[in-house]
């Protein structure tokens, strides 16, 4: 039997070295993160922070917070989650889109002049600037030089950001190394 749970606010600070790293002040109870104020720090290497999570308990919800932040890091949108991933893994991406569309993408320059482009599926087809617990899969496509041939590298549905992306990436650099 599973434990029935509610939502925690947890708030504390993170080191901009990397971002990766919490330092928990508090776990509320309840959704108010949006009513938390946070204030500007003194230090030049921490940033106040503050997220909801469905949890038990609020030790619960803590150990929820700490796997965020070293899985996403400073990343707010997934298209930045995106790019933070790709530069992990040595890949130098662009963002882009054509102005006033609507539409938004990560890119990737390929050695033969193309280019790869990645942006999300379902409600937010065509853009990358989504908040990162509104995933719904990636479309990777990679371009010709001239942009009227494409082929389609990885089309998923799943919201689960973490894996979505590592598969993304995976065929990203795959057809960087193949061609």
């Amino acid at each position: 039997m599973s434990a029935a749970t509610q939502t925690y606010t947890v708030i504390g600070l993170t080191l901009d070295v990397d971002s990766t790293e919490l330092l928990i002040a508090a776990v509320l109870a309840g959704p108010v993160a949006d009513q938390v104020e946070l204030l500007a720090t003194s230090e030049d290497d921490l940033t106040r922070w503050a997220e909801e999570f469905d949890a038990p308990d609020p030790d619960a919800a803590a150990d929820l917070a700490y796997a965020h932040c070293r899985t996403f890091g400073s990343a707010a949108t997934a298209g930045e989650y995106l790019h933070q991933v790709l530069e992990d893994e040595g890949i130098e991406s662009t963002a882009g889109g054509h102005p006033g569309s609507g539409c938004y993408w990560v890119g990737v320059d390929t050695p033969d002049g193309g280019e790869i482009l990645i942006s999300g599926q379902d409600r937010h087809e065509a853009e990358v600037d989504y908040p990162l617990t509104e995933h719904a899969g990636w479309l990777v496509c990679r371009y010709d030089e001239d942009r009227l041939e494409f082929t389609i590298l990885h089309d998923s549905q799943s919201p689960d950001l973490a894996a979505d992306t590592a598969a993304a990436v995976a065929a990203v650099r795959a057809s960087l190394t193949t061609g």
